[in-house]
C-alpha cells in the first residue's frame, strides 16, 4: 500500500550534534498506520536501541488548522 506522506525531514540540533528529530506528516491516520506497519519501518524501530543508545522519544502530534485539523 502506498501511503500519502505530506512532509518528511530530519533535523539535527545545532547545539547538540547527537540530538535529532524526524518530522513526518501523513495525509490521514490510516496513512500513518499503514506506514507504521511496513516491514522496513518495523525493522528501523527494532534497530533504534543500537542506533540511539541514549534512547528515543516518540511523540504523536496533530496539525492545527489547515484542511484536516
Amino acid at each position: 500500500m502506498r501511503t500519502r506522506n505530506l512532509v518528511d525531514f530530519l533535523q539535527e540540533d545545532r547545539f547538540s550534534n547527537r540530538h535529532f528529530i524526524v518530522h513526518e506528516v501523513f495525509a490521514s491516520e490510516a496513512d500513518f498506520e499503514a506506514h507504521d506497519a511496513q516491514p522496513y519501518v518495523r525493522a528501523w524501530f527494532a534497530r533504534l536501541p543500537e542506533l540511539a543508545p541514549g534512547g528515543v522519544q516518540a511523540v504523536k502530534m496533530r496539525v492545527l488548522g489547515g484542511p484536516n485539523p
